[in-house]
């Protein structure tokens, strides 16, 4: 009988640790970022991007370049071991842009906060998903982008 009162215990215990470690480990940090700019076209075929060598941003840039238009000429930024870039395409709702209000990292999960905004230099009736360029102020490794829509104050 002491037997299975130990085994009980040694799980119980078991269990508990493990519920513990799970729960300190799976605190989202917040990220602190720039939104560089929108683009009103696509960049990239997928929901994100991840923009880890200047080859990747060259090739952004040349995309950019070639619709810009004949308007001035965006400086590409570098490529550096401080910092990430990423492109996100959030899926518009009652608006023709979005707000990134916050940024929070988990287990390689990027969690991103947006607001709807009218943008002025988009199209009113415009419903495709704006290309925003993200400079986030550290070096991540992001497998999944998750976007969430503040519920909207007005």
């Amino acid at each position: 009988m002491k037997i299975h009162l130990y085994v009980y215990l040694f799980l119980f215990l078991n269990c508990q640790s493990q519920s513990a470690d799970h729960n300190t480990f799976s605190q989202k940090a917040e990220i602190q970022f720039e939104d560089n700019y929108h683009y009103p076209y696509s960049l990239t075929e997928k929901n994100f991007l991840v923009i880890d060598t200047q080859d990747k941003m060259d090739q952004i840039y040349s995309t950019i370049h070639k619709k810009n238009g004949g308007r001035r000429l965006a400086p590409i930024p570098a490529i550096t071991d401080e910092d990430t870039f990423i492109i996100i395409k959030p899926a518009l709702r009652n608006s023709n842009d979005v707000s990134v209000e916050k940024m929070t990292i988990d287990n390689g999960t990027l969690y991103i906060k947006v607001k709807a905004f009218n943008n002025p230099n988009f199209s009113q009736t415009s419903r495709t998903s704006p290309n925003i360029l993200l400079k986030i102020l550290k070096k991540i490794s992001v497998k999944k982008v998750v976007t969430q829509y503040l519920k909207s104050t007005s």
